[in-house]
């Protein structure tokens, strides 16, 4: 059985820089990450309310490491604009990245094809990784399971 779940081209862009609202934190993934998600996931859209603003794309969770038991973790709303940040959250821009990426279907624990087909792609075609790995959620959780759409996102060199 295939267990690829990648169902868009890997595709080579280079991203333009945005501007977002963030909340870093550093976790126990298998303890702390759900409880962590909908923490921002709340936050963040009640303090973009609270400037008669709105986001300007999809969520997008940003792993800067890949330790589980110290997960360095960063979760964030684009903006179009630059905002205030306000308490944990934190105003960025992401600068203008070269990066390869692929939407995934269906459940995020089985995203592990997706994201090694990412890595022999960087790998086969000369190119580094750079830093972290970003995952923006297309789609909300009130779906099934098989129909999540996630957009993984490798920045490179």
């Amino acid at each position: 059985m295939n267990s690829m779940t990648k169902i868009s081209n890997i595709t080579l862009t280079q991203q333009p820089s945005f501007h977002c609202l963030t909340i870093r934190k550093t976790i126990n993934f298998m303890m702390e990450f759900l409880d962590f998600v909908s923490y921002s996931f709340d936050k963040i859209p009640k303090h973009l309310d609270s400037l008669n603003e709105l986001p300007g794309d999809a969520p997008i969770i940003c792993f800067h490491n890949v330790d589980l038991e110290n997960l360095d973790v960063e979760i964030g709303f684009p903006v179009a604009t630059p905002l205030s940040g306000k308490d944990d959250i934190t105003a960025k821009t992401i600068p203008s990245l070269k990066v390869v990426s692929a939407i995934d279907l269906g459940p995020y624990e089985k995203q592990e094809a997706t994201l090694e087909a990412l890595f022999t792609w960087i790998q086969s075609n000369g190119y580094e990784m750079q830093g972290e790995i970003y995952y923006q959620y297309l789609n909300d959780t009130e779906r099934p399971e098989n129909e999540l759409l996630t957009k993984i996102i490798i920045p490179i060199k």
